[in-house]
């Protein structure tokens, strides 16, 4: 009489592949500070009112990821156009919205405002 073997059964998870790194380069918040104070930088803030109102980057420009619109997002002529929200994830989708939509310049705040507060760099708090 043969005996029937038992299929083996890997109790190893199968490797899940890498996810896509973003297309959208990230920048260093000393870099984007550098840009800032030399004037070759506009930094954008994606974050909602109340966020910003609370705390932002000294001369950021508001336009919140819940309002916008690739084909209406203005031009800031050669400058650099840095994205920024509070850690990183919402300056990344609209950057890559602002991408698909041939805006090439724009970059994102790595760790944005969190990574911006850790590196000690200025901060405008309260009301605009």
């Amino acid at each position: 009489m043969s005996a029937v073997l038992a299929p083996i059964v890997s109790e190893i998870p199968a490797p899940v592949p890498p996810a896509q790194p973003s297309p959208v380069p990230e920048v260093d918040p000393l870099s984007v500070e550098q840009w800032r104070r030399t004037g070759t930088a506009v930094i954008v803030d994606v974050r909602e009112t109340d966020e910003f109102e609370e705390e932002r980057i000294p001369g950021a420009l508001l336009f919140p990821k819940s309002e916008f619109d690739a084909s209406a997002f203005p031009r800031f002529g050669g400058l650099k156009l840095v994205l920024v929200c509070l850690g990183g994830k919402r300056s990344l989708a609209v950057g890559e919205a602002l991408r698909a939509a041939g805006r090439i310049e724009a970059v994102s705040l790595q760790g944005g405002m969190l990574g911006w507060m850790a590196a000690g760099l200025p901060v405008e708090t309260g009301g605009k």
